[in-house]
């Protein structure tokens, strides 16, 4: 199903990149250092990357749990790269890639908010550490230099994401008062790399703003080796909605707006 997906999304993708064109296809880019630039090309990427999930406020929505990150994690993304340039040095950047990436986020009960006795079934904290899988589909507006020595140029590039999640796993641990006799005991729920279930749990559709650049070096007519650091910000919506995590432990808690961004370096090669 996603082969067939990809296929299309490619397909559709060369069909608008025809339409904007503004020559025929086929055409040499001219080049002051006889150094072609073709207009439309593709290729190969792959991208290890430090990721991390941030609150945008100290406490959760409801105002009852203090909301922390806790640390990065490695990843890496890998896929398909291309290029279409509406001018020598102007172009549309796009391509489908699966990206594994993924955060840790700690969820505390400020007991300032809740009666004393507290109520049963409460989490206490929540500390979860999430790995992520999407596949994403990247559009934006790429910026080249011309030809500086030899064939290596400078780029820039500005674009968005749109990821659509495929795989959820955490690892977690979450304390929480339960009856035991007459009174409220402690409990604690571990697991290790289990898949979420049972719920939402992590937002289906996720979308990042990009921002990088890098070098190509050029060294045939038709292949160029490709490098580049790139800031990819999830902007929206909220990534996780642990209200509807069922892990085994009993009562429910809730983060602050949670976002999911990663520093990527790409390395690739286009044909």
């Amino acid at each position: 199903m996603y082969i067939r997906k990809l296929l299309m999304i490619v397909v559709i993708s060369m069909y608008s990149f025809t339409a904007m064109a503004q020559y025929t296809y086929g055409e040499p880019v001219e080049s002051t250092a006889n150094v072609e630039l073709r207009k439309t090309r593709f290729g190969l990427f792959v991208a290890p990357n430090s990721s991390w999930m941030k609150p945008t406020a100290a406490r959760s929505n409801d105002g009852r749990y203090l909301v922390t990150s806790e640390g990065s994690k490695v990843g890496y993304s890998w896929g398909l790269m291309i290029d279409h340039f509406f001018a020598e040095n102007y172009g549309i950047s796009t391509g489908v890639q699966l990206a594994t990436t993924g955060g840790k986020i700690l969820a505390e009960y400020d007991p300032t908010k809740f009666p004393t006795p507290g109520p049963d079934n409460i989490v206490k904290s929540a500390s979860f550490d999430y790995r992520l899988q999407y596949f994403e589909v990247p559009f934006g507006l790429k910026l080249m230099s011309d030809n500086l020595a030899g064939g290596l140029r400078i780029f820039g590039n500005l674009g968005v994401t749109a990821a659509i999640n495929i795989s959820k796993k955490a690892t977690y641990s979450v304390t929480y008062t339960d009856t035991a006799g007459t009174g409220l005991v402690d409990e604690i729920a571990t697991g290790e790399n289990e898949k979420l279930r049972n719920g939402v749990s992590i937002i289906p559709v996720l979308f990042q703003m990009n921002l990088g650049g890098g070098i190509e070096y050029q060294f045939t007519p038709k292949m160029s080796l490709y490098m580049g650091l790139f800031f990819n910000n999830g902007f929206a919506p909220d990534v996780t909605s642990p209200k509807d995590i069922n892990m085994g432990y009993k009562g429910t808690f809730t983060d602050g707006n949670i976002r999911l961004n990663n520093i990527a370096l790409k390395v690739g090669l286009f044909f």
